[in-house]
């Protein structure tokens, strides 16, 4: 538990969890506002990261929260891709594989796992 707090700290000051490098018009320090449901989505989704991915580096993913829908927040961690690195089908990058992490909102646990393929 200690450990994806830690985690979800990190992810909060360095990342925009898909926002911030998409928008032009905000600079890469901008403040990112989620909801406490999809923060703490995110805390159980990025234990589902650390044990499904045990070697991969969040620092090289980017991290999109969806909201609720059909009782779940479903959260992925995207590899990003290395300079000159060709994007693969599966989405498998040099960081790693992509992982999908379905949350239930009900007692916040999750619901099921899958890598991209």
């Amino acid at each position: 538990m200690v450990f994806s707090r830690i985690l979800l700290m990190s992810t909060l000051a360095f990342g925009s969890l898909a926002n911030a490098g998409l928008q032009d018009s905000k600079p890469a320090d901008a403040a990112i506002e989620l909801d406490g449901s999809r923060v703490r989505a995110l805390q159980v989704a990025m234990d589902a990261f650390a044990e499904k991915l045990p070697d991969a580096s969040l620092e090289r993913y980017s991290v999109h929260v969806h909201g609720a829908r059909d009782g779940l927040v479903q959260v992925v961690f995207e590899p990003r891709l290395a300079p000159d690195e060709k994007p693969t089908l599966g989405g498998r990058t040099s960081a790693g594989a992509e992982l999908n992490v379905w949350v239930k909102v009900d007692g916040f646990s999750v619901e099921r796992t899958s890598f991209a393929r």
